[in-house]
């Protein structure tokens, strides 16, 4: 038995709306999974007035969060996961500019894992942070409450 024009027509309009909605869906849930890498239950480092742990990942020439958050003063845990087979590191500085430096991380080759720990600044505001060999690609603003 042939299947009616209805039926023909239903099954095409729900390929088309899945064929859409799905890739619109998977592109809010990983700006979604992004923002939540800024919680402290995360791991991408949350304001929660004690020590932060940042786990941040090298991939593909990015980075995979670009927003870090801390409160002012605390101890930062920096474990980045360096997944390519090129030198990486996280550093971070007062301005885009990169001209002073608040911490600067080992530049480490890939594949292999470094954890580094500095204190965040005593005033809160937004800096910048950076991998040093990849300025103009990897790159995140980190906040300071």
């Amino acid at each position: 038995m042939k299947p009616g024009i209805n039926m023909t027509l239903g099954a095409v309009l729900f390929l088309v709306v899945f064929g859409i909605s799905a890739p619109v869906l998977y592109g809010a849930a990983q700006l979604v999974k992004t923002e939540d890498a800024g919680g402290a239950g995360a791991g991408g480092g949350g304001a929660t007035g004690g020590p932060v742990t940042v786990n941040i990942t090298a991939q593909n020439l990015a980075f995979n969060i670009r927003q870090i958050t801390a409160s002012a003063g605390v101890e930062v845990t920096v474990v980045l996961n360096n997944q390519d087979t090129v030198p990486h590191n996280v550093s971070f500085y007062t301005n885009r500019g990169a001209s002073s430096a608040i911490f600067k991380g080992e530049l480490v080759t890939g594949p292999t894992t470094i954890t580094e720990r500095f204190t965040s600044p005593s005033s809160p505001g937004n800096y910048f942070f950076r991998c040093d060999a990849h300025p103009d690609t990897m790159t995140g603003t980190f906040t300071v409450q």
